[in-house]
């Protein structure tokens, strides 16, 4: 994590001293928060126009690691949401706005490890997800926001017995999902279990 930040503030340096435009006030991203240790908070604006730039400097440096690549809750806490109207609904809605972080790792095949949270009551006992923090504290009580969760996808011949709370890591092609309301904003498909 520390790598990272050295890297994200070499090339927010490197982007401050290019800057061929006038100065002038710039929208920024809100704060990310340190989910590895969350007594701590790293303050860090980055441009909205630097996005992309940044998340293809990211993927770069992926495409030098082996597959999967280490994916920890932190990496996806880079969002924020627009509330807009959902003309279907006829209500508004927070839909995401993926910073640099999870676009980087969009469609890559990734490994993550976190709380499993079965969601039988459903009456589909196909539906998991993976949460940063326990049931007490995850994201279904409030404790938490939709970056602290991640849509499970198993392959088929996977064992899908799994008991709340249990710690557990998956591989998989990590999804952004901005629109498809019937899942949560990041998908881990064809997910297998890590023993």
């Amino acid at each position: 994590m520390i790598r990272f930040l050295c890297l994200f503030s070499i090339l927010l340096l490197l982007l401050s001293c290019n800057d061929s435009k006038p100065a002038q006030e710039e929208e920024t991203m809100p704060a990310i928060e340190n989910f590895d240790t969350p007594e701590e908070t790293v303050q860090i604006e980055i441009p909205k126009d630097s996005i992309s730039l940044l998340a293809d400097t990211l993927k770069a440096k992926l495409d030098l690691l082996p597959s999967p690549v280490e994916l920890n809750w932190y990496n996806l806490s880079d969002i924020s949401f627009d509330y807009e109207l959902n003309d279907s609904l006829q209500a508004y809605i927070d839909y995401p706005v993926f910073g640099a972080g999870p676009k980087a790792f969009e469609g890559r095949i990734v490994k993550i490890r976190g709380y499993m949270i079965p969601v039988a009551e459903t009456g589909n006992d196909e539906i998991f997800i993976l949460s940063a923090f326990p049931y007490s504290q995850c994201f279904f009580c409030g404790q938490a926001g939709l970056e602290s969760v991640l849509d499970v996808q198993l392959k088929d011949d996977q064992i899908s017995d799994f008991k709340l709370d249990e710690q557990l890591s998956f591989k998989g092609r990590l999804k952004l999902n901005a629109t498809d309301l019937n899942y949560l904003v990041y998908i881990l498909d064809e997910a297998e279990l890590i023993k």
